[in-house]
């Protein structure tokens, strides 16, 4: 996404700028705090464990990262703050030296779109009293006090901090909304196994390519012809070796997740690979992927399949943690995926 205000680039961040994400929120924070401890700053350092579990986006200028911001995930909320059918994001931070040319705005809007791509009916975050330039923003933008979601948190070991809570409405607030342990709605998933070919299929599998594609971009821009030749093999998939597709569907009929067995065979085992894995990101964080996964997983069982094994990037960190999860182990790089270093590969025995 550009900012046409600024024309800063604004992305996910990628896994060799996590050192430089992490110094600039540091620095960010320790302009606008006093006696930060240094286990603190660490902590604001570590943008490996946000990634973790939320999404971190960051605002390029020529290549210079600016500014970062730390997103929950689809119905997954970061703090306490957030209630179900809401985004709430942490750590909005614009290094010093970029202060005044918008980059807290270009963030702060871009976060606001992402919830309302979501269906989001809110967006909400807490903030230090300290940060009063930030508060100016989000009035500026429309953000209104809930008090009733403030309170003193202990921030480190005898640090007290009196949080304000603020809020962006996007949509008036569900009348009601189903809680579980886990804090989001309770959803029931369908499948439809279908042709690879399928409209609907099609359609998740452009979505998908719209949103990872970008993630990847630079690792493809000064590809020769031979190698971009060699690129579109690897990652190009023959209808022909596909043996099961899947379509998530939720209560209404609609399809919000895609998922696709191709037939491969390695060190002499007859695996069946999973691809194209993609759910809607209103539909994230409410169960899908799992079921989803599930699903395909008991097909190659059926099929006779002792594994099933996949690839996917450094840079879907998401992905990444959900495999991890869900019991799938690091394999080396598999063909023909091999040259691509930047792979990241996983096997689950069924």
């Amino acid at each position: 996404m550009t900012s046409t205000a600024t024309a800063l680039t604004i992305r996910l961040v990628r896994t060799e700028e996590f050192a430089r994400a992490g110094e600039l929120t540091a620095r960010a924070y320790q302009h606008s705090y006093d006696r930060l401890s240094e286990q603190y700053l660490d902590s604001l350092r570590d943008v490996a464990a946000r990634v973790r579990i939320g999404d971190v986006w960051v605002a390029v200028d020529d290549g210079e990262i600016l500014g970062t911001v730390w997103v929950a995930r689809p119905n997954r909320p970061l703090a306490g703050v957030a209630q179900p059918g809401e985004t709430d994001f942490r750590q909005l931070a614009v290094a010093p030296e970029a202060r005044g040319r918008g980059v807290g705005e270009a963030l702060t809007r871009h976060v606001i779109e992402l919830a309302r791509q979501r269906g989001s009916h809110r967006v909400v975050m807490n903030s230090g009293p300290e940060m009063t330039a930030a508060h100016a923003l989000y009035a500026k933008l429309g953000f209104t006090r809930l008090p009733e979601r403030e309170g003193r948190i202990e921030v480190e070991p005898g640090r007290f901090v009196d949080l304000l809570a603020f809020g962006y409405d996007l949509a008036p607030e569900p009348r009601a909304a189903t809680r579980t342990t886990a804090g989001v709605s309770a959803m029931t998933w369908l499948f439809e196994h279908i042709d690879y070919d399928d409209p609907r299929a099609a359609a998740l599998r452009a979505e998908m390519d719209r949103e990872v594609g970008p993630r990847y971009a630079d690792r493809f821009d000064d590809a020769d012809p031979e190698a971009a030749a060699r690129s579109a093999r690897a990652f190009a998939i023959d209808p022909a070796t596909i043996v099961a597709t899947v379509l998530v569907t939720d209560a209404a009929g609609e399809a919000v997740g895609h998922g696709a067995l191709r037939d491969l065979e390695h060190d002499g085992i007859r695996d069946l690979e999973i691809k194209r894995v993609y759910v809607h990101p209103r539909a994230r964080g409410l169960g899908a992927s799992r079921a989803l996964l599930a699903e395909l997983e008991r097909i190659a069982l059926d099929r006779g399949a002792e594994r099933v094994i996949l690839q996917t990037g450094d840079r879907q960190h998401d992905a990444v943690e959900l495999y991890g999860r869900l019991g799938y182990t690091p394999i080396p790089i598999y063909a023909p995926y091999t040259e691509y270093a930047f792979s990241r590969c996983f096997a689950k025995p069924l």
